[in-house]
């Protein structure tokens, strides 16, 4: 596959924005759940310290509520193959060469197919002088020219078990 002339320009997105949505191995029947916020938790603007995992292949529902602390809630850290609420292993990852390549759902999963598949890959406007989009946080072994296609092909893998 040839990327010449693919232009890509990062949004200066943080992992942050994918994590209203998470697809995850459902823990009773091993099918596609989604984590969510639980928006029948009471208010809306509280909506975001209540998650929810729904399970359509068995019908599993969980939830999950934010620690409360002296000085607020604790909120979890998004950044690996697992959702960071209940723990569960993403629907979306996949080995490759030793490591996990991984997604939370389908528009993470376009927005990695997109920066692999750029020729010219280009930095956004920058946040401040000490944030880094989510892109830039990529571990180099996904930023490698030699890893592309190998890594297309697990962003294709993936895409295939989208529910």
């Amino acid at each position: 596959m040839s990327t010449v002339g693919i232009r890509f320009r990062d949004p200066m997105v943080r992992l942050s924005r994918f994590g209203d949505d998470i697809l995850v191995r459902c823990p009773v029947c091993s099918g596609a759940a989604s984590v969510r916020p639980d928006r029948t938790a009471g208010e809306q603007r509280l909506a975001g310290l209540h998650r929810r995992v729904t399970c359509s292949g068995c019908g599993h529902v969980q939830y999950w509520s934010a620690p409360q602390r002296d000085s607020g809630y604790l909120l979890p850290h998004l950044s690996g193959p697992e959702d960071p609420y209940f723990g569960f292993p993403l629907w979306l990852r996949t080995e490759f060469r030793g490591r996990l390549f991984w997604a939370y759902n389908a528009d993470h999963l376009t927005l990695l197919e997109r920066y692999l598949t750029a020729g010219l890959r280009e930095r956004g406007p920058a946040f401040s002088c000490c944030e880094m989009s989510m892109l830039e946080q990529l571990p180099a072994w996904m930023k490698a020219g030699k890893h592309r296609g190998g890594l297309l092909r697990a962003v294709w893998l993936l895409r295939a078990r989208l529910p």
